[in-house]
């Protein structure tokens, strides 16, 4: 079920590539009033991606703003405690520690997925993991965009072809009966086939030696750089999921 990285990794990952910030890749943080059920959960997901996406570029106010919406639909899932705005205001607390608010964070994430499991929302929690991984995708290709060259930006993309076979995987038992999951699983298929044509990274290496250290260097060759072409297609397929997800 848990086939997607958390959004405390995502904020991990972006934080070591340094990447600037673009507020207009956001969702609208004012939308959260208006969801319920899966999509509600499908954008606790999203929201929980956006704050840690504003935490890694040390934007700290929009994160609050988006952790106080994951706050609201937190409460349409029994899970108020879990995002309460005490544990708001003690990652607040964290700003100047990231390395500390990153572990508390993830720590509430992994309780949130426990709590849903445990009390049978398996449903809800899929929806979460998707909307999570949906817009971090969206926020890997929106970056990627503006920095074409930035190549672990390119290897997180590339990632997503052993990613993508998971989350379908979490879909595919509910095509028969469900309009909901044979939609999401429809688009999901789309982006996969934009996916396999990325070549795999490369593996071959070199080996050298240093005689006057004693060392053996490996020496990896780098993968080639993501095309313009297939960075479009992604958000392309993308983007119709990604507004399938937040339309109200």
């Amino acid at each position: 079920m848990r086939a997607a990285p958390s959004p405390g990794q995502i904020s991990l990952w972006l934080r070591q590539e340094k990447v600037p910030f673009y507020r207009e890749a956001l969702h609208d943080p004012t939308l959260a009033s208006r969801y319920r059920s899966l999509k509600g959960a499908a954008n606790l997901g999203i929201y929980l991606t956006d704050m840690a996406y504003a935490h890694a570029t040390n934007n700290y106010q929009v994160a609050y703003e988006y952790l106080t919406s994951a706050n609201r639909l937190s409460q349409l899932y029994g899970l108020s405690d879990m995002l309460s705005m005490e544990r708001i205001r003690e990652l607040d607390r964290l700003q100047d520690k990231p390395d500390s608010l990153q572990r508390l964070f993830s720590t509430y994430y992994a309780e949130i997925q426990d709590r849903l499991e445990t009390t049978g929302q398996q449903a809800l929690l899929r929806h979460m993991i998707l909307g999570g991984w949906v817009e971090s995708l969206h926020l890997t290709l929106h970056l990627q965009e503006k920095a074409p060259n930035k190549q672990g930006l390119a290897d997180l993309i590339r990632l997503q072809k052993s990613l993508v076979p998971l989350v379908k995987k979490m879909y595919a038992i509910d095509t028969t009966y469900s309009e909901d999951s044979r939609i999401i699983f429809s688009h999901l298929s789309a982006i996969e086939a934009v996916l396999s044509k990325i070549p795999d990274s490369a593996t071959d290496a070199s080996a050298s030696t240093d005689p006057q250290k004693g060392l053996i260097r490996l020496d990896f060759e780098k993968s080639a750089p993501l095309s313009p072409q297939i960075s479009a297609q992604l958000r392309e397929k993308l983007q119709p999921l990604r507004q399938y997800l937040i339309s109200v």
